[in-house]
């Protein structure tokens, strides 16, 4: 008996003409583009890492990596020094 219902099982096409085939699931979401950076600093000025305290010139490549939220600006050299800011051994601000 369990040969027979196996053997018909296995022959038996799985949606016989006239029904239905089940529906396909929605396509899930599209991908939403990124949200815009933030605007890059001005290339002018001194940016300074709240973290590691070291001042660096605006255009200075490791001002790129920086979080924004460890961000500080600077109008002169002079003021991030007297913050307690050390050079960047990079760009040398000051």
């Amino acid at each position: 008996m369990k040969a027979l219902l196996l053997a018909v099982l296995m022959t038996a096409p799985l949606f016989p003409q006239g029904t239905a085939k089940p529906a396909k699931t929605a396509a899930p979401p599209a991908k939403t583009a990124p949200a815009a950076a933030a605007p890059a600093p001005a290339a002018t000025g001194f940016m300074g890492n709240k973290g590691s305290k070291v001042c660096h010139k605006a255009d200075c490549k490791s001002v790129a990596k920086m979080k924004d939220t460890n961000k500080v600006s600077f109008a002169s050299a002079a003021d991030a020094e007297k913050a307690g800011f050390k050079a960047c051994k990079n760009c040398k601000p000051f």
